[in-house]
């Protein structure tokens, strides 16, 4: 302290006490640039950038991603409860129910955990009631994947049905005027309609509804997942779509076929903007497009093992869907 004291008297020409307040407040700031420098690094929050240097790398890299938990696992709002009730993986049967009636072992035997099941029950206590099957999915804790796979069997009218039975919306279709409003009728259920064999690559959710286990979500999924492939090959795709379950899977194949032909992809005309496919990655599709114009056109999808991010299984999956 003294030897620095002294040493910017000399230098700056300063009285003693000027040259002990020059270093007090050197001092200071150090110690606050310290603190800042271990602030950062000890309590930081922030991301570090993540810096891809290959496509071997990419694909390592999804491949973890894929092993993950599911996303909710992750989510504060559903805390440890799920955490554990995921990891077991409890067996469920699927059968009708009402959610205003079905007691807590039931709700247990279709596959929601414990506490959601006393939840809903609770919910109900307290006068709560489901008029339509969407509000089951209203109930803080059910999952998205779950209601949709309970949707078929809630033995309530969904709310596109109870929208196009409102006394208003009868008395619009029929050119009425209303005279008095009087209390809305109970509509009765529409006859079970027995599933027919249908196309795969021709049919809307209408049809697939028909199939037990497949409600508005399932089937809305299901034709999503078929326009963006631009149709199916073969039947066995379908069991691609997010989320099916394997039961369901098997019922639709009860029924389903493929007959109609898929929209392919003119590999070597189209640019890169437009080439795009569910089975493949945009590093894949921005590999097979510079190929294309370094060694030109592709004439089979044998010349497409000559690019290496592309591997035998995707190159199987992808080749129906090009057109050379």
């Amino acid at each position: 302290m003294k030897k620095l004291t002294n040493f910017f008297r000399n230098l700056l020409s300063m009285s003693p006490a000027e040259a002990k307040g020059v270093v007090v407040t050197f001092g200071i700031i150090l110690l606050v640039i310290l603190l800042m420098f271990g602030a950062d690094m000890f309590f930081s929050q922030k991301q570090q950038n993540l810096v891809i240097s290959s496509p071997k790398m990419l694909d390592s890299l999804t491949v973890l991603l894929d092993n993950q938990k599911p996303y909710y696992a992750n989510q504060p709002n559903y805390g440890q409860k799920y955490d554990n009730y995921d990891s077991k993986k409890k067996t469920y049967k699927n059968f009708n129910f009402d959610p205003n009636i079905a007691s807590v072992s039931q709700f247990e035997e279709l596959g929601l955990p414990k506490f959601i099941a006393e939840r809903i029950e609770k919910y109900r206590s307290k006068g709560g009631k489901f008029r339509k099957k969407e509000d089951l999915a209203k109930i803080y804790g059910v999952l998205p994947e779950t209601y949709e796979r309970l949707e078929p069997y809630i033995s309530l009218p969904s709310a596109e049905n109870e929208s196009s039975h409102t006394p208003q919306a009868e008395l619009i279709a029929s050119n009425e005027q209303p005279t008095n409003l009087q209390a809305p009728t109970v509509v009765a259920k529409p006859a079970y309609k027995q599933p027919v064999k249908f196309d795969f690559n021709n049919c809307d959710t209408t049809v697939l509804k028909n199939i037990p286990g497949i409600g508005s979500g399932y089937a809305k999924r299901i034709i999503k997942f078929r326009d963006l492939l631009g149709g199916f090959v073969n039947a066995e795709q379908v069991k691609e779509t997010f989320g099916l379950p394997p039961e369901t899977f098997d019922e639709l194949l009860k029924y389903g076929f493929v007959k109609m032909d898929v929209k392919k992809l003119k590999i070597n005309t189209l640019a890169m903007s437009d080439f795009k496919h569910p089975y493949l990655r945009f590093f894949q599709a921005k590999a097979i497009i510079a190929y294309r114009e370094q060694h030109g056109a592709f004439k089979s999808a044998e010349d497409l093992k000559q690019i290496k991010v592309l591997d035998e299984a995707t190159i199987v999956k992808i080749e129906p869907y090009l057109e050379f």
